[in-house]
């Protein structure tokens, strides 16, 4: 039985590891309050739903700017001091907005320090993304990846319900100053555990997909005073990226499979209406599916200690996102709210266990010098696969109608999703004895 749970070791046996957790899951905690406070107090302020809407585009155009910035940083400069000096600056635009919140009440300054906020934890999360192979057993990176997604579901169902409680019976400022407060915490945190002689990029020593150094800028030339060769622009980095995320098929595979399974977040833009057409519109069964989304993500998290055993990993992947898409199909066609919330459950879960093979599968396939990159292309790629989910359900739902539309855009896409299995031949094909080859 305990084999089939989460191996919690690594926060267990490495300090730094540990912290770094901590650290993590505060900051996905203060992104998740930000995400709901900036709404309610610029609506509150200005009472315009533009200016709300704009403000909220800055931010995530902000968060897919430091996604793909900082995994070229990431990729450039000592990964743990970049999550240092990220923190900090995220947890001053805290205090930033904690002073315009309670005094000032500015709301360019609003979008200013939520552009700011936006840019140095998009950074800060693909920095740590990209140095926590270098802190833990490669061996081990199931069970952080199945942390790291507890940690992620958590911050984004727990943050935003205590946020929009605390601004109820408070005010912004207190959720604010919550979020600068904690990352005053962090700060400690990361700074009394920091990984001598680990986290820094090994780009001199790491090849590309073709042999040779995948960035001459990651790393300077070699020692001995051998010449150095010249700095890629972040542009020209970011494409040395894509490049191999093209070219090594198994990473390939996991970025289309991600942005195939991304999509699936569409579904969240039919809830309410599904609701209103099935169930009377209870904003209570509303909430209840989200939630029970969230505890089958944190179920199927807790319950993943099984994944490291699989032996076609790939295959596992492409499985389960057709069984995520089915279950989604099932909880659209169920007539009773029981029935939708355990295919619900039953989504998350699944869901859940593919995040983990996610994970696992770009560390273990991407060289040390572009796990920076690689990781904000699929953050941002993530971000690009929800907005089309989105945009693509809203459609759906506008031609079928309200009462069949979350059961017909699963379906549509389950089958889509089996399609792109097929079509992914090296990711169905990898398997666990040639990866543990490679490390």
């Amino acid at each position: 039985m305990a084999s089939l749970l989460v191996d919690v070791s690594p926060l267990r046996e490495d300090r730094t590891f540990r912290n770094l957790f901590v650290a993590r899951t505060i900051l996905l905690f203060g992104v998740g309050i930000v995400a709901v406070t900036v709404p309610l107090e610029v609506y509150g302020r200005t009472g315009s739903t533009p200016v709300v809407g704009m403000v909220t585009a800055i931010e995530s155009v902000a968060f897919v700017v430091g996604y793909l910035g900082g995994g070229v940083l990431a990729d450039r400069v000592d990964r743990w001091l970049l999550v240092r000096v990220t923190w900090l600056i995220s947890g001053t635009t805290f205090a930033g907005l904690a002073v315009n919140a309670a005094w000032i009440g500015s709301t360019p300054l609003t979008a200013a320090l939520v552009a700011a906020n936006g840019l140095s934890g998009a950074t800060c999360i693909t920095a740590m993304l990209a140095v926590t192979p270098s802190i833990v057993d490669r061996a081990k990176l199931h069970a952080v990846g199945a942390l790291n997604t507890v940690s992620l579901r958590l911050g984004a169902v727990v943050a935003p319900a205590v946020g929009g409680i605390v601004f109820a019976v408070a005010s912004a400022a207190w959720n604010y100053t919550a979020g600068a407060l904690a990352a005053a915490v962090t700060w400690v945190l990361l700074m009394v555990a920091p990984p001598p002689g680990r986290g820094r990029t090994t780009a001199a020593a790491s090849a590309g997909p073709d042999g040779d150094r995948p960035d001459a800028a990651a790393g300077a030339g070699g020692g001995d005073g051998a010449p150095q060769e010249p700095v890629e622009s972040p542009l020209a980095a970011l494409r040395s990226g894509a490049r191999f995320a093209v070219r090594e098929p198994v990473v390939f595979g996991v970025m289309v499979a991600g942005l195939v399974g991304m999509v699936g977040g569409g579904s969240f833009v039919l809830v309410p209406a599904f609701v209103e057409a099935r169930f009377g519109g209870s904003s209570t069964v509303v909430g209840l599916m989200y939630s029970a989304l969230a505890a089958g993500v944190v179920l199927g998290s807790l319950g993943s200690g099984w994944v490291r055993r699989s032996p076609r990993p790939g295959r596992l992947l492409l499985a389960l996102m057709v069984l995520c898409y089915a279950c989604y199909a099932l909880a659209g066609a169920a007539p009773t709210v029981a029935l939708v919330l355990a295919a619900l459950v039953a989504a998350g879960a699944t869901n859940a266990i593919e995040e983990v093979l996610r994970y696992t599968l770009l560390q273990l396939r991407t060289p040390d010098a572009l796990l920076g990159r690689v990781n904000s292309l699929f953050a941002a790629q993530a971000m690009t696969g929800a907005a089309i989910g989105a945009v693509v359900a809203g459609f759906v739902g506008g031609v079928v109608g309200d009462g069949d539309a979350l059961w017909v855009y699963n379906t549509v896409t389950g089958l889509v999703a089996a399609a792109t299995g097929l079509l992914l031949g090296p990711l169905r094909r990898v398997t666990r004895a040639s990866i543990e080859e490679e490390r």
